[in-house]
């Protein structure tokens, strides 16, 4: 005796009637030298890869973190940089060539400076840091919540709703307006247009993992949209409706 299998039907999505984020400040984008000092603490306390080596590594996410805090370095200027360097290079090793050897000579100054990278004073720098990093987002859950629902954009404090902007037709983008903010935390700004799309009504700054929200933020916006077109689909059809009806009781009437 066979059994016949049942098809199951997969249910739909589950709409998404509401979206929430946070925004946080600058000191959000300090994690990687918190992360940095404890990933390393085993490998220099252990002996498994020189002192020396470590010392570069913490160096060159300290200076990560000093850039991303300190300066707000857009796309076009990063690419722009980057082919200064690229030619700078280049530059370089032909002076290198021609006999030129004073940038040989700043390499081998900082090759011999030989760095130490000490354990201890990577988790002394981390520790604090990770207590204020944990401040920080408690603060950030209490006062810096933005509800995105689809009628109203709300900002929540503690206590009380600091702003509420109704929907309407406005229109939302995002903006990376620090490239190292995007490499570190994939942050960005938020952008609110009126109508018009020409006037900025509010920029939410510092969004972490930005294409994600936006693209959850999407999702509630053309689910809106369907929904929508369908009401004014059955509204246009129930219109159509009755006045058919109306036509037919009219008809009777007249004997036709």
């Amino acid at each position: 005796m066979t059994k016949e299998k049942k098809t199951e039907k997969k249910k739909p999505p589950r709409p998404r009637h509401e979206i929430t984020f946070y925004t946080y400040p600058k000191f959000l984008f300090v994690w990687p030298l918190i992360a940095v000092g404890f990933l390393l603490w085993p490998f220099a306390h252990y002996r498994w890869v020189s002192p020396e080596a470590l010392a570069w590594v913490y160096g060159v996410a300290l200076v990560l973190v000093i850039v991303t805090m300190g300066l707000d370095l857009s796309r076009n200027y990063a690419v722009f940089w980057l082919v200064i360097v690229v030619a700078l290079w280049m530059m370089i090793l032909w002076l290198g060539g021609k006999g030129v050897t004073l940038f040989a000579d700043i390499y081998h100054f900082f090759a011999d400076l030989d760095p130490q990278y000490s354990a201890n004073l990577g988790l002394i720098v981390s520790i604090p840091l990770l207590v204020f990093y944990g401040i920080m987002w408690l603060w950030t859950r209490i006062n810096c919540k933005w509800r995105i629902t689809h009628n109203e954009f709300e900002h929540y404090q503690f206590g009380r709703m600091d702003d509420s902007l109704a929907r309407g037709a406005k229109r939302i983008r995002s903006s990376y307006p620090d490239f190292f903010e995007l490499i570190v935390c994939l942050a960005g700004d938020l952008v609110i247009y009126d109508a018009t799309g020409r006037r900025i009504i509010r920029r939410i700054r510092h969004v972490p993992l930005l294409p994600i929200v936006k693209k959850r933020i999407n999702l509630i916006l053309e689910a809106t949209a369907v929904t929508t077109n369908e009401l004014i689909e059955d509204e246009s059809e129930a219109t159509e409706a009755a006045e058919g009806e109306d036509q037919g009781a009219a008809d009777e009437e007249n004997g036709f």
